[in-house]
């Protein structure tokens, strides 16, 4: 009988390592500098705005804190600027953007742009490329009216939660 005790004791003592498997590493993203794509008629005239240059900023960062909330960790890019710096743009090379991101040690490669059509008109748009398949995972875009800190902030937030991570993303490699 206490032979059969001491192994219902052990059984019962080993059940948490058999039914809760050691939790997955963190996914880690190189968030590439976004790029702002002004094709309006104002832009033709005056050139680059420092409140836009500003606004890509800290739309940028905003994805970022969006990512690190989703349990994303990010890494360094400074390391992968020369590998890009010919690149005109990653948003036409995702490739090149994936494979930067796997020399930083990435799991996930993140390429963001705002198109401005007008003071009225702006997109914000994300990418997000599993490095190790080179599949884009995530993909969207949000339209937003007005160009102002809040319209911006506002587009950002609802293309992350709505749409980027919506769901959480998947497993590097998973199909």
């Amino acid at each position: 009988m206490r032979a059969t005790a001491a192994w219902a004791l052990a059984a019962v003592l080993a059940t948490p390592f058999i039914i809760h498997p050691a939790h997955a590493a963190p996914l880690k993203a190189a968030v590439f500098d976004f790029e702002f794509i002004d094709s309006s008629a104002e832009g033709d005239i005056n050139g680059v705005r420092d409140d836009q240059t500003k606004r890509v900023v800290r739309t940028e960062e905003q994805v970022k804190d969006f990512l690190k909330g989703a349990h994303v960790e990010l890494v360094d890019v400074a390391p992968a600027r020369d590998e890009v710096k010919d690149v005109k743009s990653l948003r036409e090379c995702l490739p090149c953007a994936r494979d930067a991101a796997g020399k930083v040690g990435a799991d996930l490669a993140v390429v963001g742009h705002i198109q401005k059509v007008s003071n009225l008109i702006l997109n914000i748009n994300v990418q997000i490329v599993d490095v190790k398949t080179g599949r884009l995972v995530r993909g969207g875009s949000a339209d937003i009216r007005g160009n102002t800190d809040e319209t911006w902030a506002h587009g950002a937030k609802y293309l992350m939660t709505r749409n980027i991570l919506k769901d959480p993303l998947p497993e590097s490699g998973a199909q």
